[in-house]
C-alpha cells in the first residue's frame, strides 16, 4: 500500500500544490493529451541533458584522483556510469516530487511467471531485431552502429565493462525512466497502447546522439530509430502485460549485455 505524505509536509509533494516545482515534474491528471506528451518528452530531454552534465564532470573529477586514459575500458565505464547516474537522478527526482511509491511504478519482487516473461522478453527482443534487420535489408536500407561499438573497433576491451553494466545500470535506469516514469505518466492521459507507442518514440529519439556518430539525419539513422522504436514498444508491452517494471528492466539489460558480448567476440575473432 502506498504511503502518502502528510498534508503539512513541506517537501516536494506540498510544493507541487503551490506551483513552485516545474510543471513537467508534476503528474497532474487534468492536463490535455498534448501537454502530457510534451511533458513526457521534456522528462526524456532533461534526463539526457543532465546525463551529459554528469559525464562532463566525471572525467575531471575522477581524473584528478586516478588516471582515466582516452579509449580505455576504465574511461568507458566511468562515462557510462556517470551518464546513467544523471538519468537516474532525474527519474528519482520526478518520483519523489510526485510522491510516487514502488506501487505507482509497478515494481515488485518477481515471481516465477515474471522470470519466465523476462526470458521470453529477451527472446522477443532479439527476434524483433532479426526481423526488422531482415526487412531493412530487403528494402535496401542500412543501419547505423552505436557510438560505443564504433569506438571499440580500436580497442575491443572497452566493451567488457559494458557487459555487466548493461544488466546492473543501463537496463534498470532506462526502464525506470522511459517505462516507469514516462509511460506511466502518459497513461494518465491515454490508454495503454498509445502510451506504449509514445514512450517508445521518446525512447527512440533520445538515442539519436548515440547513433548519429557525427552524421546527418540520413536513411540509415532513420531506419535505426525505427528499429529502436519497435524494441521500445516490445519493452513497453512487457511492462503493461506483466505489470512489473522488473521484467523490462532485466530483459533490456540482458539484451544489451548479449549485444555487447557478440560485438566483442566479432571484433576479437571469437565468432
Amino acid at each position: 500500500m502506498p504511503v502518502r505524505r502528510a498534508a503539512d509536509d513541506p517537501r516536494p509533494a506540498t510544493l507541487i500544490a503551490h506551483g513552485t516545482l516545474p510543471p513537467a515534474m508534476s503528474a497532474s491528471t487534468d492536463r490535455s493529451p498534448a501537454a502530457t506528451v510534451a511533458a513526457a518528452a521534456g522528462i526524456g530531454l532533461v534526463a539526457f541533458l543532465v546525463g551529459l552534465v554528469f559525464v562532463s564532470l566525471a572525467v575531471p573529477l575522477v581524473g584528478s584522483v586516478a588516471p582515466v586514459p582516452e579509449g580505455s575500458p576504465e574511461r568507458g565505464a566511468l562515462l557510462m556510469v556517470a551518464q546513467y547516474a544523471g538519468i537516474l537522478a532525474v527519474a528519482v527526482l520526478y518520483v519523489d516530487a510526485n510522491d510516487w511509491s514502488t506501487s505507482d511504478l509497478r515494481l515488485e519482487r518477481p515471481d516465477l511467471q515474471d522470470l519466465a516473461w523476462t526470458v521470453a522478453g529477451v527472446l522477443v527482443l532479439f527476434g524483433t531485431l532479426a526481423a526488422a534487420t531482415l526487412v531493412a535489408e530487403q528494402l535496401g536500407l542500412g543501419v547505423t552502429e552505436h557510438s560505443v561499438a564504433e569506438s571499440a573497433e580500436d580497442n575491443p576491451a572497452v566493451l567488457l565493462p559494458m557487459i555487466p553494466l548493461s544488466v546492473l545500470v543501463t537496463g534498470p535506469v532506462e526502464e525506470l525512466l522511459y517505462r516507469g516514469v514516462v509511460q506511466t505518466r502518459l497513461k494518465k492521459a491515454f490508454s495503454a497502447t498509445p502510451a506504449v507507442a509514445i514512450a517508445a518514440a521518446i525512447f527512440s529519439v533520445v538515442h539519436v546522439p548515440a547513433y548519429a556518430a557525427g552524421g546527418g539525419l540520413d536513411a540509415a539513422l532513420l531506419t535505426t530509430l525505427a528499429v529502436l522504436f519497435i524494441l521500445g514498444g516490445v519493452l513497453g508491452a512487457l511492462y503493461e502485460h506483466t505489470g512489473n517494471l522488473f521484467v523490462p528492466a532485466v530483459a533490456h539489460g540482458v539484451y544489451n549485455a548479449v549485444t555487447f558480448t557478440n560485438t566483442y567476440l566479432e571484433l576479437t575473432g571469437g565468432l
